[in-house]
């Protein structure tokens, strides 16, 4: 039987698959790598998230000589330092799962404007730690705090509120200057000794001063 004559057309052309050296980075994402004696000047394809640097052993790819993509790297020349890299935003997200961020060192997380966590409970657990914050807002419907011991030093301090309580067994306040106490009412009470002392000692009052004792000494 004779072939047909509308046999199906076959396109022709030369698909590229070779594994090279990187050899330079351009701006832009495109990169040089070196195969056998010929230097291709390709962009790096999307899937390849790992960004490739000088030394690396890369995959290039394509269809043909004008459509050559750097698919995936190979092998690092640095090996301990790897950097995942895309041109615009990154999602990580597992819809029925978890994400875990693990190292055998340090993790950082750095954001050039803002760096936001939500969540509906942070657990954070540390042997030391230490923030700097140059200004920090707290808005919360409660704070709980247990500690062994509380240093606090700054430059002003001011607290509003409608109630406080203090509980404690030894209280030490000392003020190098001058210490006011403005209140409609104050009222104070030792169950064993009161002790005012000074230079000058002023008792005073608009209606009535009243000192009563079962005994009392002047001088």
């Amino acid at each position: 039987m004779a072939a047909s004559a509308h046999a199906h057309p076959f396109s022709s052309y030369d698909p590229v698959q070779l594994i090279g050296t990187v050899t330079q980075i351009h701006p832009g994402g495109r990169c040089t790598v070196r195969c056998d004696t010929r230097d291709w000047e390709v962009p790096r394809a999307a899937s390849c998230l790992l960004a490739p640097q000088t030394g690396d052993t890369a995959l290039i790819c394509g269809p043909d000589a004008s459509q050559v993509y750097l698919i995936a790297i190979i092998t690092q020349a640095a090996p301990l330092a790897a950097r995942i890299d895309t041109p615009g935003s990154l999602v990580i997200a597992a819809a029925q799962g978890s994400v875990t961020l693990e190292a055998g060192e340090a993790v950082a997380l750095r954001g050039a404007r803002h760096t936001s966590l939500e969540t509906a409970e942070l657990d954070i657990q540390a042997g030391k730690g230490r923030v700097t914050v140059q200004d920090m807002d707290y808005l919360g419907l409660g704070l709980r705090a247990s500690l062994g011991s509380l240093r606090v030093v700054g430059r002003s301090c001011e607290v509003v509120m409608d109630r406080i309580s203090q509980l404690a067994r030894h209280i030490f306040r000392l003020a190098e200057d001058t210490e006011q106490v403005r209140a409609g009412r104050i009222d104070q009470q030792a169950e064993q000794t009161v002790r005012v002392h000074a230079r000058h000692t002023l008792v005073t009052g608009k209606d009535l001063v009243k000192v009563d004792a079962d005994q009392i000494h002047m001088g």
